[in-house]
Protein backbone atom coordinates (compact mmCIF):
# COMPACT_ATOMS: atom_id res chain seq x y z
CA UNK A 1 0.00 0.00 0.00
CA UNK A 2 1.13 3.90 -0.54
CA UNK A 3 1.79 5.74 2.01
CA UNK A 4 -0.10 9.20 1.19
CA UNK A 5 1.89 12.25 1.41
CA UNK A 6 -0.33 13.40 3.59
CA UNK A 7 0.16 11.67 6.75
CA UNK A 8 4.11 13.46 6.22
CA UNK A 9 2.54 16.72 6.34
CA UNK A 10 0.44 15.71 9.59
CA UNK A 11 3.85 14.57 10.93
CA UNK A 12 5.31 17.94 9.96
CA UNK A 13 2.72 20.04 11.80
CA UNK A 14 2.90 17.57 14.96
CA UNK A 15 6.16 17.70 15.43
CA UNK A 16 6.62 21.59 15.01
CA UNK A 17 3.45 21.94 17.76
CA UNK A 18 4.71 19.28 19.82
CA UNK A 19 8.52 21.20 20.24
CA UNK A 20 6.76 24.30 20.41
CA UNK A 21 4.12 23.72 23.01
CA UNK A 22 7.42 22.17 24.97
CA UNK A 23 9.73 24.97 25.00
CA UNK A 24 6.43 27.77 25.37
CA UNK A 25 4.47 25.83 28.73
CA UNK A 26 8.61 26.38 29.87
CA UNK A 27 8.90 28.99 28.68
CA UNK A 28 8.74 33.05 31.39
CA UNK A 29 7.63 36.06 30.06
CA UNK A 30 10.37 37.53 29.01
CA UNK A 31 11.71 34.21 26.93
CA UNK A 32 11.71 33.94 23.57
CA UNK A 33 11.06 31.35 21.59
CA UNK A 34 11.67 31.52 17.44
CA UNK A 35 12.16 28.89 14.63
CA UNK A 36 11.56 28.40 11.10
CA UNK A 37 9.70 25.40 9.27
CA UNK A 38 10.59 23.74 5.92
CA UNK A 39 8.22 21.72 3.75
CA UNK A 40 9.36 20.33 0.58
CA UNK A 41 6.47 17.92 -1.51
CA UNK A 42 7.08 16.46 -4.48
CA UNK A 43 4.67 14.43 -6.77
CA UNK A 44 6.30 12.94 -9.77
CA UNK A 45 9.87 11.25 -10.69
CA UNK A 46 13.01 11.80 -11.97
CA UNK A 47 13.49 11.95 -15.72
CA UNK A 48 13.44 8.71 -17.28
CA UNK A 49 12.28 6.79 -14.01
CA UNK A 50 9.51 5.23 -13.11
CA UNK A 51 6.93 5.20 -11.50
CA UNK A 52 5.99 9.05 -12.71
CA UNK A 53 3.47 9.47 -9.99
CA UNK A 54 5.73 9.00 -6.75
CA UNK A 55 4.81 11.25 -3.79
CA UNK A 56 7.10 12.77 -1.21
CA UNK A 57 7.67 15.29 1.16
CA UNK A 58 10.15 16.36 3.72
CA UNK A 59 9.72 18.55 6.38
CA UNK A 60 12.12 20.10 8.94
CA UNK A 61 11.39 22.19 11.91
CA UNK A 62 14.17 24.44 13.87
CA UNK A 63 13.38 26.08 17.18
CA UNK A 64 15.08 28.39 19.51
CA UNK A 65 14.49 29.21 23.31
CA UNK A 66 16.49 32.02 24.55
CA UNK A 67 16.57 33.53 28.11
CA UNK A 68 19.07 35.81 29.51
CA UNK A 69 22.17 34.39 28.64
CA UNK A 70 20.85 31.37 27.62
CA UNK A 71 20.26 29.46 23.88
CA UNK A 72 18.61 25.75 23.88
CA UNK A 73 17.40 24.33 20.35
CA UNK A 74 16.45 21.30 18.19
CA UNK A 75 15.85 20.50 14.59
CA UNK A 76 12.75 17.83 13.84
CA UNK A 77 13.52 16.10 10.51
CA UNK A 78 11.01 13.76 7.96
CA UNK A 79 11.06 12.41 4.99
CA UNK A 80 7.82 9.85 3.66
CA UNK A 81 7.68 8.39 0.27
CA UNK A 82 4.89 6.35 -1.58
CA UNK A 83 7.44 4.15 -2.17
CA UNK A 84 6.70 0.52 -0.37
CA UNK A 85 9.78 -1.20 -1.40
CA UNK A 86 12.01 -2.72 1.85
CA UNK A 87 15.19 -0.51 0.63
CA UNK A 88 12.53 2.69 0.27
CA UNK A 89 10.95 1.53 3.40
CA UNK A 90 14.29 1.68 5.21
CA UNK A 91 15.38 5.00 4.01
CA UNK A 92 12.42 7.20 5.36
CA UNK A 93 12.47 8.30 8.55
CA UNK A 94 10.97 10.85 11.24
CA UNK A 95 13.70 12.15 14.08
CA UNK A 96 15.20 14.66 16.36
CA UNK A 97 18.57 15.38 14.27
CA UNK A 98 19.38 18.50 15.81
CA UNK A 99 19.56 19.49 19.48
CA UNK A 100 22.11 22.20 21.58
CA UNK A 101 22.59 24.20 24.31
CA UNK A 102 24.54 27.49 24.53
CA UNK A 103 25.72 29.93 26.89
CA UNK A 104 27.36 33.10 25.64
CA UNK A 105 28.29 36.53 27.33
CA UNK A 106 30.31 38.88 26.02
CA UNK A 107 33.09 37.24 23.52
CA UNK A 108 32.56 34.13 25.46
CA UNK A 109 30.38 30.88 24.32
CA UNK A 110 30.11 27.45 25.49
CA UNK A 111 28.25 25.77 23.15
CA UNK A 112 26.91 21.88 24.04
CA UNK A 113 25.62 19.36 21.03
CA UNK A 114 25.83 20.04 17.53
CA UNK A 115 27.51 22.97 16.17
CA UNK A 116 29.04 24.11 13.13
CA UNK A 117 32.88 26.42 13.44
CA UNK A 118 36.04 27.32 11.34
CA UNK A 119 39.76 27.17 12.09
CA UNK A 120 41.59 29.80 9.95
CA UNK A 121 40.15 30.16 6.88
CA UNK A 122 39.15 26.31 6.40
CA UNK A 123 42.48 24.40 5.48
CA UNK A 124 42.42 22.58 8.50
CA UNK A 125 38.53 22.99 9.63
CA UNK A 126 35.09 23.85 8.95
CA UNK A 127 31.66 22.86 9.81
CA UNK A 128 28.36 24.55 8.29
CA UNK A 129 25.21 24.27 6.90
CA UNK A 130 23.42 25.53 3.60
CA UNK A 131 20.49 27.17 5.10
CA UNK A 132 17.25 26.35 2.65
CA UNK A 133 19.58 23.40 1.13
CA UNK A 134 18.20 19.67 1.02
CA UNK A 135 20.55 17.12 -0.17
CA UNK A 136 19.18 14.23 -2.11
CA UNK A 137 20.76 10.60 -2.03
CA UNK A 138 21.09 8.97 -5.65
CA UNK A 139 20.90 5.81 -4.46
CA UNK A 140 18.62 5.60 -1.42
CA UNK A 141 16.69 8.21 -2.54
CA UNK A 142 16.18 9.92 1.18
CA UNK A 143 16.79 13.67 1.54
CA UNK A 144 17.84 15.69 4.46
CA UNK A 145 19.60 19.21 5.68
CA UNK A 146 22.59 20.21 3.95
CA UNK A 147 24.89 20.38 7.11
CA UNK A 148 28.25 19.39 7.98
CA UNK A 149 28.89 19.88 11.81
CA UNK A 150 30.36 18.49 15.14
CA UNK A 151 28.80 16.80 17.86
CA UNK A 152 30.72 17.40 21.22
CA UNK A 153 31.70 20.79 22.74
CA UNK A 154 32.86 24.02 21.56
CA UNK A 155 34.50 26.75 23.75
CA UNK A 156 35.19 30.18 22.55
CA UNK A 157 36.85 33.02 24.78
CA UNK A 158 38.14 36.81 23.74
CA UNK A 159 39.83 39.24 25.91
CA UNK A 160 41.54 42.52 24.24
CA UNK A 161 43.75 41.49 21.38
CA UNK A 162 43.52 38.00 22.17
CA UNK A 163 41.18 35.19 20.88
CA UNK A 164 40.76 31.83 21.74
CA UNK A 165 38.58 28.71 20.00
CA UNK A 166 38.59 25.35 21.70
CA UNK A 167 35.95 21.98 20.21
CA UNK A 168 35.91 18.32 20.42
CA UNK A 169 33.55 15.93 19.02
CA UNK A 170 32.31 13.18 16.76
CA UNK A 171 32.18 15.34 13.21
CA UNK A 172 29.92 14.55 10.33
CA UNK A 173 31.05 14.94 6.38
CA UNK A 174 27.56 15.35 5.60
CA UNK A 175 27.23 12.78 3.28
CA UNK A 176 25.28 10.21 5.62
CA UNK A 177 21.30 10.71 6.27
CA UNK A 178 19.36 10.12 9.51
CA UNK A 179 17.85 7.86 7.65
CA UNK A 180 21.19 5.95 7.22
CA UNK A 181 22.23 5.83 10.76
CA UNK A 182 18.79 4.47 11.97
CA UNK A 183 20.13 1.44 9.86
CA UNK A 184 23.51 1.50 11.31
CA UNK A 185 25.88 3.86 9.55
CA UNK A 186 27.75 6.45 10.97
CA UNK A 187 26.62 9.74 10.67
CA UNK A 188 29.11 11.26 13.50
CA UNK A 189 32.36 8.64 13.16
CA UNK A 190 35.71 9.02 15.00
CA UNK A 191 36.41 12.37 17.39
CA UNK A 192 37.79 15.53 16.01
CA UNK A 193 39.70 17.71 18.72
CA UNK A 194 41.07 21.40 17.46
CA UNK A 195 42.28 24.52 19.00
CA UNK A 196 42.93 27.97 17.95
CA UNK A 197 44.58 31.25 19.23
CA UNK A 198 44.74 34.09 17.47
CA UNK A 199 46.08 37.87 18.32
CA UNK A 200 45.88 41.19 17.08
CA UNK A 201 49.19 42.70 16.08
CA UNK A 202 49.43 46.59 16.24
CA UNK A 203 45.97 47.93 14.76
CA UNK A 204 45.88 46.45 10.99
CA UNK A 205 47.23 42.85 11.60
CA UNK A 206 46.19 39.45 13.09
CA UNK A 207 48.11 36.32 13.14
CA UNK A 208 47.66 33.32 14.89
CA UNK A 209 47.92 29.08 14.74
CA UNK A 210 45.62 26.12 14.28
CA UNK A 211 46.20 22.35 15.41
CA UNK A 212 43.69 19.65 15.01
CA UNK A 213 43.82 15.54 15.99
CA UNK A 214 41.16 12.80 14.33
CA UNK A 215 41.34 9.49 15.86
CA UNK A 216 38.96 7.06 14.58
CA UNK A 217 38.95 3.07 15.89
CA UNK A 218 42.35 1.68 15.43
CA UNK A 219 43.48 4.06 12.92
CA UNK A 220 46.66 5.87 13.45
CA UNK A 221 45.80 9.44 14.84
CA UNK A 222 45.67 12.42 12.14
CA UNK A 223 47.51 15.52 13.52
CA UNK A 224 47.57 18.94 11.45
CA UNK A 225 48.48 22.63 12.21
CA UNK A 226 48.31 25.91 10.68
CA UNK A 227 49.59 29.63 10.83
CA UNK A 228 48.01 32.61 9.47
CA UNK A 229 47.84 35.95 9.37
CA UNK A 230 46.04 38.59 8.10
CA UNK A 231 47.17 42.82 7.07
CA UNK A 232 46.07 45.53 5.49
CA UNK A 233 49.36 47.22 4.45
CA UNK A 234 47.30 50.59 3.05
CA UNK A 235 45.89 51.19 6.50
CA UNK A 236 49.13 50.38 8.63
CA UNK A 237 50.75 53.29 7.00
CA UNK A 238 47.73 55.62 7.27
CA UNK A 239 46.02 55.79 3.74
CA UNK A 240 42.38 56.73 3.95
CA UNK A 241 41.20 56.37 0.29
CA UNK A 242 42.63 53.03 -0.93
CA UNK A 243 43.67 49.61 1.06
CA UNK A 244 45.66 46.33 0.45
CA UNK A 245 44.13 43.78 2.50
CA UNK A 246 46.90 40.66 2.73
CA UNK A 247 46.12 37.24 4.07
CA UNK A 248 48.04 34.05 4.37
CA UNK A 249 48.19 30.69 5.73
CA UNK A 250 50.02 27.19 5.34
CA UNK A 251 48.83 23.80 6.94
CA UNK A 252 50.74 20.88 7.89
CA UNK A 253 49.24 16.83 8.17
CA UNK A 254 51.41 14.79 9.78
CA UNK A 255 51.57 11.17 12.15
CA UNK A 256 51.99 13.55 15.35
CA UNK A 257 51.60 16.94 16.99
CA UNK A 258 55.48 17.80 16.44
CA UNK A 259 55.22 17.02 12.78
CA UNK A 260 52.10 18.21 12.07
CA UNK A 261 53.11 21.66 13.72
CA UNK A 262 56.61 21.95 11.38
CA UNK A 263 54.85 23.64 9.06
CA UNK A 264 57.49 22.28 6.17
CA UNK A 265 57.39 21.24 2.97
CA UNK A 266 58.18 18.01 0.74
CA UNK A 267 57.32 15.90 -1.66
CA UNK A 268 56.02 13.38 1.23
CA UNK A 269 54.61 16.05 3.18
CA UNK A 270 50.70 16.55 3.40
CA UNK A 271 50.10 20.10 3.13
CA UNK A 272 47.54 23.14 2.16
CA UNK A 273 48.37 26.70 1.55
CA UNK A 274 46.35 29.87 0.89
CA UNK A 275 47.20 33.38 0.04
CA UNK A 276 45.36 36.24 -1.04
CA UNK A 277 46.13 40.21 -1.82
CA UNK A 278 43.85 42.95 -3.66
CA UNK A 279 43.81 46.34 -4.09
CA UNK A 280 40.95 48.71 -3.26
CA UNK A 281 40.52 52.21 -4.63
CA UNK A 282 37.53 53.46 -4.56
CA UNK A 283 34.98 51.67 -7.05
CA UNK A 284 38.06 49.68 -8.65
CA UNK A 285 39.84 46.75 -7.18
CA UNK A 286 41.99 44.37 -8.57
CA UNK A 287 42.89 40.93 -6.28
CA UNK A 288 44.77 37.97 -6.17
CA UNK A 289 44.96 34.36 -5.10
CA UNK A 290 46.95 31.15 -4.81
CA UNK A 291 46.54 28.04 -3.75
CA UNK A 292 48.68 24.81 -3.43
CA UNK A 293 46.86 21.63 -1.99
CA UNK A 294 48.86 18.18 -1.44
CA UNK A 295 46.88 15.28 -0.21
CA UNK A 296 44.77 17.14 1.80
CA UNK A 297 41.17 16.34 1.51
CA UNK A 298 40.08 15.09 4.75
CA UNK A 299 36.76 15.08 4.41
CA UNK A 300 36.27 17.54 7.10
CA UNK A 301 37.95 20.98 6.11
CA UNK A 302 37.31 23.12 3.34
CA UNK A 303 39.93 24.76 1.72
CA UNK A 304 39.05 27.92 -0.51
CA UNK A 305 38.07 26.53 -3.73
CA UNK A 306 39.55 29.48 -5.59
CA UNK A 307 36.87 29.65 -8.42
CA UNK A 308 34.42 32.53 -9.31
CA UNK A 309 30.65 31.31 -8.20
CA UNK A 310 28.62 32.15 -10.97
CA UNK A 311 24.74 33.55 -10.80
CA UNK A 312 24.55 32.53 -14.45
CA UNK A 313 22.50 29.18 -14.47
CA UNK A 314 25.05 27.06 -16.95
CA UNK A 315 28.04 29.14 -15.45
CA UNK A 316 26.82 27.90 -11.83
CA UNK A 317 25.92 24.21 -12.91
CA UNK A 318 29.49 23.89 -14.56
CA UNK A 319 31.59 24.60 -11.46
CA UNK A 320 34.99 23.29 -11.02
CA UNK A 321 34.84 21.40 -7.76
CA UNK A 322 38.32 21.52 -5.18
CA UNK A 323 40.30 18.72 -5.62
CA UNK A 324 42.35 19.10 -2.20
CA UNK A 325 44.14 15.68 -2.73
CA UNK A 326 46.50 17.81 -5.35
CA UNK A 327 45.88 20.97 -6.86
CA UNK A 328 47.72 24.14 -7.54
CA UNK A 329 46.40 27.48 -8.92
CA UNK A 330 45.78 30.99 -8.89
CA UNK A 331 42.89 33.38 -9.67
CA UNK A 332 42.69 37.08 -10.49
CA UNK A 333 39.82 39.35 -10.48
CA UNK A 334 39.77 43.12 -12.02
CA UNK A 335 36.75 44.96 -11.82
CA UNK A 336 35.66 48.69 -11.80
CA UNK A 337 33.38 50.99 -14.10
CA UNK A 338 34.37 51.73 -17.79
CA UNK A 339 31.78 54.92 -17.89
CA UNK A 340 29.09 56.43 -15.11
CA UNK A 341 26.76 53.45 -15.37
CA UNK A 342 28.57 50.45 -17.11
CA UNK A 343 30.83 48.14 -15.02
CA UNK A 344 32.70 45.50 -15.75
CA UNK A 345 34.18 42.39 -14.03
CA UNK A 346 37.11 40.31 -15.46
CA UNK A 347 38.35 37.04 -14.08
CA UNK A 348 40.95 34.49 -14.71
CA UNK A 349 41.09 31.15 -12.64
CA UNK A 350 43.42 28.09 -13.65
CA UNK A 351 44.97 25.55 -11.89
CA UNK A 352 46.61 22.30 -12.68
CA UNK A 353 46.64 18.63 -10.49
CA UNK A 354 49.19 17.35 -9.22
CA UNK A 355 50.06 14.20 -7.39
CA UNK A 356 47.03 11.81 -6.93
CA UNK A 357 45.23 13.98 -10.42
CA UNK A 358 48.84 14.89 -12.13
CA UNK A 359 47.53 15.65 -15.84
CA UNK A 360 44.08 17.84 -14.15
CA UNK A 361 43.63 20.90 -15.65
CA UNK A 362 41.07 23.68 -15.38
CA UNK A 363 41.03 27.26 -16.83
CA UNK A 364 38.63 29.89 -17.21
CA UNK A 365 38.35 32.97 -18.90
CA UNK A 366 35.61 35.26 -17.71
CA UNK A 367 34.26 39.00 -18.82
CA UNK A 368 30.99 40.92 -17.40
CA UNK A 369 29.80 43.72 -18.61
CA UNK A 370 26.46 44.99 -15.94
CA UNK A 371 24.71 48.13 -17.04
CA UNK A 372 22.83 49.79 -14.59
CA UNK A 373 21.56 53.46 -14.22
CA UNK A 374 20.29 54.75 -10.62
CA UNK A 375 17.37 56.92 -12.46
CA UNK A 376 16.57 54.78 -14.83
CA UNK A 377 14.49 51.49 -14.86
CA UNK A 378 16.22 49.56 -17.09
CA UNK A 379 19.28 47.93 -16.41
CA UNK A 380 21.38 45.06 -18.58
CA UNK A 381 24.21 42.91 -18.38
CA UNK A 382 25.79 40.17 -20.67
CA UNK A 383 29.03 37.74 -20.48
CA UNK A 384 31.43 35.56 -21.57
CA UNK A 385 33.67 32.99 -20.66
CA UNK A 386 36.03 30.32 -21.99
CA UNK A 387 38.08 27.34 -20.31
CA UNK A 388 38.69 23.90 -20.09
CA UNK A 389 38.48 21.53 -17.46
CA UNK A 390 39.77 18.15 -17.26
CA UNK A 391 39.05 17.16 -13.78
CA UNK A 392 35.51 16.83 -14.72
CA UNK A 393 36.53 15.52 -18.72
CA UNK A 394 35.79 18.38 -20.21
CA UNK A 395 38.33 19.45 -23.21
CA UNK A 396 37.11 22.65 -24.03
CA UNK A 397 33.89 25.17 -22.38
CA UNK A 398 32.61 28.41 -23.88
CA UNK A 399 29.90 30.76 -23.09
CA UNK A 400 27.90 33.70 -23.42
CA UNK A 401 24.50 35.19 -22.22
CA UNK A 402 22.59 38.40 -21.75
CA UNK A 403 20.28 39.75 -19.60
CA UNK A 404 17.50 42.34 -19.11
CA UNK A 405 15.60 44.04 -16.15
CA UNK A 406 13.15 46.56 -15.97
CA UNK A 407 11.67 47.67 -12.16
CA UNK A 408 8.76 50.12 -12.59
CA UNK A 409 7.08 50.81 -9.38
CA UNK A 410 6.62 47.35 -7.36
CA UNK A 411 6.36 45.56 -10.55
CA UNK A 412 9.48 43.77 -12.25
CA UNK A 413 10.64 42.29 -15.37
CA UNK A 414 13.83 39.87 -15.59
CA UNK A 415 14.89 37.86 -18.62
CA UNK A 416 17.93 35.96 -19.73
CA UNK A 417 19.28 33.86 -22.34
CA UNK A 418 22.49 32.02 -22.16
CA UNK A 419 24.63 29.31 -24.22
CA UNK A 420 27.04 26.75 -23.63
CA UNK A 421 29.47 24.80 -26.35
CA UNK A 422 31.54 21.95 -24.00
CA UNK A 423 33.63 19.21 -25.89
CA UNK A 424 33.70 15.89 -23.62
CA UNK A 425 36.77 13.86 -23.65
CA UNK A 426 38.04 10.25 -22.16
CA UNK A 427 40.81 8.16 -22.80
CA UNK A 428 41.85 7.08 -26.09
CA UNK A 429 40.87 10.07 -27.33
CA UNK A 430 37.68 10.07 -27.02
CA UNK A 431 35.98 13.33 -27.58
CA UNK A 432 31.92 14.38 -27.90
CA UNK A 433 31.12 18.16 -28.36
CA UNK A 434 27.46 19.06 -27.10
CA UNK A 435 25.41 22.21 -26.66
CA UNK A 436 23.49 23.56 -23.46
CA UNK A 437 20.96 26.96 -24.20
CA UNK A 438 18.57 28.35 -21.60
CA UNK A 439 15.87 30.75 -21.68
CA UNK A 440 14.14 32.54 -18.73
CA UNK A 441 11.80 35.01 -18.24
CA UNK A 442 9.97 35.79 -15.08
CA UNK A 443 7.47 38.87 -13.51
CA UNK A 444 7.63 39.93 -10.31
CA UNK A 445 5.08 42.17 -7.87
CA UNK A 446 6.74 43.54 -4.70
CA UNK A 447 4.78 42.15 -1.43
CA UNK A 448 3.16 39.43 -3.57
CA UNK A 449 5.73 36.87 -5.30
CA UNK A 450 6.27 35.95 -8.89
CA UNK A 451 6.12 33.98 -11.65
CA UNK A 452 8.43 32.44 -14.69
CA UNK A 453 8.87 30.06 -16.94
CA UNK A 454 12.69 28.56 -17.72
CA UNK A 455 13.59 26.28 -20.96
CA UNK A 456 16.80 24.02 -21.15
CA UNK A 457 17.76 22.15 -24.33
CA UNK A 458 20.72 20.10 -24.09
CA UNK A 459 22.46 17.31 -26.65
CA UNK A 460 24.50 16.07 -23.72
CA UNK A 461 24.13 12.26 -24.20
CA UNK A 462 24.24 12.33 -20.33
CA UNK A 463 20.65 14.10 -20.17
CA UNK A 464 18.81 12.77 -23.21
CA UNK A 465 16.79 9.54 -23.20
CA UNK A 466 18.49 6.30 -23.43
CA UNK A 467 17.90 2.24 -24.32
CA UNK A 468 18.71 -0.72 -22.07
CA UNK A 469 22.48 -0.30 -23.70
CA UNK A 470 22.86 3.26 -22.60
CA UNK A 471 22.74 4.72 -26.26
CA UNK A 472 20.57 8.46 -26.82
CA UNK A 473 17.41 7.36 -28.60
CA UNK A 474 16.66 11.19 -29.25
CA UNK A 475 19.49 14.17 -30.46
CA UNK A 476 18.36 16.49 -27.70
CA UNK A 477 16.62 17.02 -24.40
CA UNK A 478 14.30 19.70 -23.79
CA UNK A 479 12.92 20.61 -20.39
CA UNK A 480 10.66 23.44 -19.67
CA UNK A 481 9.29 24.07 -16.08
CA UNK A 482 6.86 26.74 -14.57
CA UNK A 483 7.13 28.42 -11.11
CA UNK A 484 5.45 30.70 -9.11
CA UNK A 485 6.15 31.99 -6.04
CA UNK A 486 4.09 33.76 -2.98
CA UNK A 487 5.03 35.83 -0.64
CA UNK A 488 2.88 35.04 2.18
CA UNK A 489 1.58 36.37 5.76
CA UNK A 490 3.61 35.96 9.07
CA UNK A 491 6.36 35.78 6.96
CA UNK A 492 6.75 32.42 4.94
CA UNK A 493 7.03 31.88 1.19
CA UNK A 494 5.42 29.17 -1.43
CA UNK A 495 6.80 28.00 -4.21
CA UNK A 496 5.43 25.63 -6.80
CA UNK A 497 7.18 24.36 -9.88
CA UNK A 498 5.25 22.23 -12.57
CA UNK A 499 7.40 20.66 -15.74
CA UNK A 500 10.48 19.38 -16.35
CA UNK A 501 13.64 20.20 -14.57
CA UNK A 502 16.90 19.21 -15.28
CA UNK A 503 19.22 17.75 -12.85
CA UNK A 504 22.80 18.30 -12.23
CA UNK A 505 25.27 20.51 -9.94
CA UNK A 506 24.42 23.60 -8.18
CA UNK A 507 26.69 25.57 -6.00
CA UNK A 508 26.37 27.97 -3.35
CA UNK A 509 28.69 29.74 -0.59
CA UNK A 510 31.32 27.64 -2.17
CA UNK A 511 29.76 25.02 -1.46
CA UNK A 512 28.59 22.19 -4.53
CA UNK A 513 25.65 19.93 -4.61
CA UNK A 514 23.91 17.63 -6.60
CA UNK A 515 20.29 18.72 -8.12
CA UNK A 516 18.00 15.55 -8.96
CA UNK A 517 15.90 16.25 -12.04
CA UNK A 518 12.07 15.91 -11.30
CA UNK A 519 9.66 15.49 -13.65
CA UNK A 520 6.18 17.18 -12.40
CA UNK A 521 5.03 19.29 -9.43
CA UNK A 522 7.30 20.39 -6.19
CA UNK A 523 5.87 22.97 -3.29
CA UNK A 524 8.46 24.53 -1.55
CA UNK A 525 7.23 25.86 1.67
CA UNK A 526 9.32 28.05 4.00
CA UNK A 527 7.67 30.33 7.44
CA UNK A 528 9.82 31.97 10.39
CA UNK A 529 8.44 32.30 13.13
Amino acid sequence: MKLPAIRAIRAFHGAAGMLAMTLLTASPAHAQVTGNALLLAQSGNRLYTSPADRLGAYTQVDLEYAQAHWLVGGRFESDRTSDDTPGSREAQYGLITRRFAQWESGASRVRIGQFGTILGRGLLHRSYELPGVVYDESGSRTRYAATRDVDGVLAEWGAGPLALRAFSGRPSDGTVSPASEARGSLRYAGVLSGAQVEGRLGRNMRAGFAATRYAFGSAPDRHAGSGFASLDLAAETGAKTWSLPLAFEYAQGGGSFREGLRLRRGPETPHAMYASAAVVAGRWSLSAEYKDYDAFRTGLNDPPPLVREHTAALLNRATHVLDADGEEGVQWELQGPLVADLRFVANLARSSGEALTAGGRYEERFGELVWAPEAKAWSARAFVARGEDTFDFVGDRHAWGVGITRESGAWGLDAEVEHMRSLRVGALGFSEPFDDDLWQFAASRRGWGSAGVTVTRTTDRLDRPSDLFGEPTAPSATFAGFTLAAELPNDSRAELFAGRRRGGRACVSGSCYEVPSLSGYELRWSARF
